[in-house]
């Protein structure tokens, strides 16, 4: 083993010294000078680089704090709102609409939103997602849904697809207004 070590330290050392000696035609002044232009050079680049690396920190701050004010506006909105795709499938949902749900947020997530709905109902909701994904404009339909316990919630939807250009695939952010309280008002 150390027989070994000390063959490779001399095999290092010849390498070393071989590229430490000038070569030949080259006179000694002008290697140094190369190496101190080299010098020089790295030390801009070095310069360089920290100043890039301060960029990404200070663009990794801001990132951070647009991610935790979109947080909080979605998560801790009052309005429920859901995030579907163009088949009426749940990819997000904030807690308001958990808690109108009546289901945790991760059981939401996957399911298809016609779950919630009334049977007969269901073809007025396709139309509804159809329109939304066929037009840049918002859309609104007037619907009811059926929470955990099977309490009937009449809501009206309001839906705007989104144009994420970070993920795949199409999807719509969906809005519910809950209209139970007018219509028990209206029809009294």
């Amino acid at each position: 083993m150390k027989r070994a070590k000390k063959e490779s330290e001399k095999a290092i050392n010849k390498k070393v010294k071989r590229t430490i000696e000038p070569k030949a035609g080259k006179p000694a002044g002008k290697k140094a000078e190369d190496v101190n232009k080299l010098v020089e050079l790295l030390q801009i680049h070095q310069i360089e680089l920290e100043h890039q690396n301060q960029e990404l920190r200070i663009a990794q701050e801001e990132l951070e704090v647009s991610r935790i004010k979109y947080v909080n506006l979605f998560d801790f909105s009052p309005i429920p709102y859901f995030t579907l795709d163009t088949d009426g499938v749940i990819r997000e949902v904030n807690l308001s609409a958990s808690k109108m749900f009546g289901v945790e947020r991760g059981k939401l997530i996957g399911k298809r939103f016609t779950a919630y709905i009334p049977p007969g109902e269901g073809d007025t909701f396709k139309s509804f997602i159809d329109a939304v994904f066929n037009s840049p404009e918002k859309h609104s339909l007037e619907l009811k849904v059926i929470n955990k316990d099977k309490r009937v919630c009449h809501v009206l939807l309001e839906g705007l697809e989104l144009n994420d250009t970070l993920e795949q695939g199409r999807k719509c952010q969906v809005a519910l207004i809950d209209l139970t309280e007018y219509k028990k008002v209206e029809d009294v």
